[in-house]
């Protein structure tokens, strides 16, 4: 969203805002629905994102007023619109300020169970909000789409993949707030400043204003924001001693600076598809001596030569809702198996850079067993490798728990060719 040309605590505030609907889109229409006297669908697009926008202010923000944010709304619909739309805005989002009756604390276990209720409305602290009206479905896969706002296909994808029980952990996870977290190529390095140790060894949780953070970062070379999901793929290539290294779809860099980190002794080859991104990285690595950034595809030099291929490849981002909301949204059979295909693709083109005792790191922040498993073996299959490791890792963490506990989810797997192609 565009806010160049507000001051900077109306830009924080419609920043805050903008994400806040993102996160609980469905579970905001789903309350707003059932205050107004038509099917939400016939509504102008302004009314509905006028009630969107004053409920997530009513329910999910505390610091605002309750009056301030009807007002505030209501005079933005009688701004674009007319009054008649103004008076439905002002009647409903009425209605959804005292729908409210009551409040649970995330020490309350019906809090947790918060999907055993209709009249319950969590939040991302652990909290629930107690409703005056059942407005949530009675069936429960859809209750659970709406009370946590994960889209349906997704959640009958996870049930059909992982059962019922664990798509609700998978769903109340996705509600929380997550961390910045920070590690280094020397953790003790990073434990002087506003940080506190994360669960996983060798990371801390930032605790500090997040305007401070690029001085903290700075001043601390070395030093870098990673989640531990994302930080594993690299940490098992250790004990690899490879000569060249090839980031194929490097992003930004996160993994191509643990990947200089983890093998001094190696020269990385780094490029993204993407140019914005490439760009980014171009600049990330202007000065590094053994880091070089090329056009994506210029990968001539290293055909046959590289030893450690790092295949950090799109997906769906089911790992890392909490920090990609907007993917639980976009989740269809469809989009899955359009990523798997791009991912067999990537395959495809990056294999011949392989050397002949080279290896492959493919990495996904997913949690989709098309994206993961199954991919690794069929590409196992077709190019003749050995799967020397592979892991799964589920995020952790629910609202209300310590952000230490807090951690993404990721796959990887190692890939060696196969001794008997020799």
């Amino acid at each position: 969203m565009n806010t160049a040309d507000l001051e900077a605590r109306d830009a924080a505030f419609a920043r805050a805002l903008d994400q806040t609907i993102i996160r609980r889109w469905l579970t905001l229409e789903t309350v707003a629905a059932s205050q107004v006297d038509r099917p939400w669908s016939r509504l102008d697009d302004d009314v509905a994102a006028a009630l969107l926008i004053g409920s997530a202010q009513l329910l999910l923000m505390d610091q605002v007023p309750a009056h301030a944010a009807i007002n505030e709304t209501v005079n933005r619909v009688r701004q674009r619109t007319h009054q008649g739309a103004a008076g439905l805005v002002n009647a409903v989002l009425r209605k959804i300020a005292n729908l409210q009756v009551g409040e649970l604390p995330a020490s309350d276990p019906a809090a947790r169970d918060f999907h055993l209720r209709r009249d319950l409305l969590p939040l991302s602290d652990g909290r629930a909000l107690v409703l005056g009206r059942e407005v949530f479905a009675k069936d429960p896969v859809i209750r659970l789409v709406q009370q946590t706002s994960h889209g349906e296909e997704l959640v009958l994808h996870w049930i059909s993949a992982h059962g019922l029980e664990h798509t609700r952990t998978l769903c109340h996870h996705g509600l929380v707030l997550p961390p910045l977290l920070l590690t280094a190529e020397d953790p003790a390095s990073i434990s002087d400043g506003p940080v506190e140790p994360h669960d996983r060894s060798g990371f801390q949780v930032w605790k500090g204003n997040t305007g401070d953070l690029g001085a903290f970062l700075r001043a601390h070379p070395g030093s870098r924001v990673q989640d531990p999901a994302s930080a594993e793929p690299v940490a098992a290539t250790a004990g690899l001693e490879p000569r060249l290294i090839v980031d194929y779809c490097a992003g930004r860099g996160t993994k191509t600076r643990q990947l200089a980190e983890n093998h001094p002794n190696a020269r990385i080859i780094a490029s993204d598809i993407d140019a914005r991104r490439s760009a980014d990285l171009a600049r990330a690595f202007a000065d590094h001596p053994r880091v070089d950034v090329v056009e994506h595809g210029d990968f001539r030099e290293a055909i046959g030569r590289t030893d450690l291929l790092v295949l950090d490849v799109p997906c769906t981002n089911t790992g890392v809702l909490p920090r990609r909301p907007e993917a639980k949204y976009r989740f269809n059979a469809r989009t899955l198996d359009s990523l798997a295909r791009l991912q067999r693709k990537i395959f495809r083109e990056a294999e011949p850079l392989l050397a002949p005792d080279g290896m492959i790191l493919f990495a996904t922040c997913s949690l989709e067993p098309l994206e993961n498993r199954r991919q690794v073996e069929q590409a196992a299959r077709r190019f003749n490798l050995n799967i020397r490791n592979q892991s799964q890792r589920f995020p952790e963490g629910l609202p209300g728990d310590p952000e230490r506990r807090i951690h993404d989810g990721s796959f990887f797997a190692l890939l060696e060719r196969n001794p008997a192609s020799d």
